[in-house]
């Protein structure tokens, strides 16, 4: 008996050590402060599994924090400064920490007037019955923009993915035609220019409020995972992994490079001015 208790002892220590859950205390379960953001219950056994789920995402983007499933509140933070930006046009849309909540989805993609009817029925059903009802990212994983419930879903403890899923809803949100956008996401060139945008929009707000060395960073996670997109619609093997590690390799030279202009700037203004020199007589 003894040994038993000390092997499902063991067995949560792991699972609570792979989900990251001992560290993190949740500010809040359901609607949060601000108005368009929900977290979820946090539940140790299932995002353990969603943790153990989601370890090929976290070597192909080579990061722990990748489909982590317990979201801080600073990476909240970043999501709650971008909603409410001036230039951002996310009005109405849905945040979702680590939630399932098929209930919701199914009432959102009915009455979202944002995206045609049509669409929402023959498009927005099926997938939202896939993903977000059959396969939840809270066990599967997979940070996304819902267009047709105008739900983003964060799993990730990263303020750039949590931006760039926020900047596909400010990319969506803009476009008179919304459903046919959405469609011409089947087309492989306009998924990319997609999720380009997307992640253009999660370096240049990071930019724009000063979070530099932030900003640094996020490449090294968005230009691996565009590597992905890429390199799946290659029909071969692996194509996907190989196109992530060209990521890596640029996104870190555009953070190395990133992070130098960064300290010259501030070698530049920590130094003093030269003298002026004296005036002849």
């Amino acid at each position: 008996m003894t040994r038993s208790w000390r092997s499902r002892g063991a067995a949560c220590l792991v699972a609570l050590t792979l989900a990251g859950c001992a560290t993190i205390q949740t500010p809040y379960v359901g609607q949060g402060p601000h108005p368009q953001i929900t977290r979820g219950r946090p539940v140790a056994l299932v995002d353990a599994i969603g943790v153990v789920f989601s370890i090929p995402a976290k070597i192909l983007l080579w990061h722990w924090k990748v489909e982590r499933h317990a979201i801080t509140s600073d990476t909240e933070g970043y999501l709650v400064n971008y909603i409410d930006a001036p230039e951002t046009v996310t009005d109405g849309t849905q945040y979702a920490l680590n939630q399932y909540a098929p209930g919701r989805d199914l009432k959102r993609l009915r009455y979202n007037r944002k995206v045609a009817w049509p669409y929402r029925l023959l498009i927005g059903l099926p997938v939202t019955l896939i993903f977000d009802v059959l396969l939840p990212g809270r066990l599967f994983g997979g940070d996304r923009y819902n267009p047709f419930t105008d739900t983003v879903q964060i799993y990730s403890d990263l303020p750039a993915v949590a931006l760039h899923e926020a900047g596909h809803s400010h990319d969506f949100n803009k476009r008179r035609f919304k459903g046919t956008y959405a469609l011409l996401r089947l087309l492989p060139p306009v998924t990319l220019w997609q999720e380009y945008k997307a992640s253009k929009e999660a370096v240049t707000h990071l930019a724009a409020v000063g979070k530099d060395r932030e900003r640094c960073s996020a490449h090294e996670i968005l230009q691996p995972a565009f590597g992905s997109y890429v390199g799946s619609y290659i029909p071969f093997p692996a194509t996907a992994f190989a196109g992530a590690a060209v990521g890596h390799v640029t996104g870190r030279m555009t953070a190395h490079d990133c992070r130098n202009d960064l300290q010259a700037r501030e070698r530049s203004q920590e130094s003093p001015p030269p003298p002026i020199p004296p005036v002849a007589p």
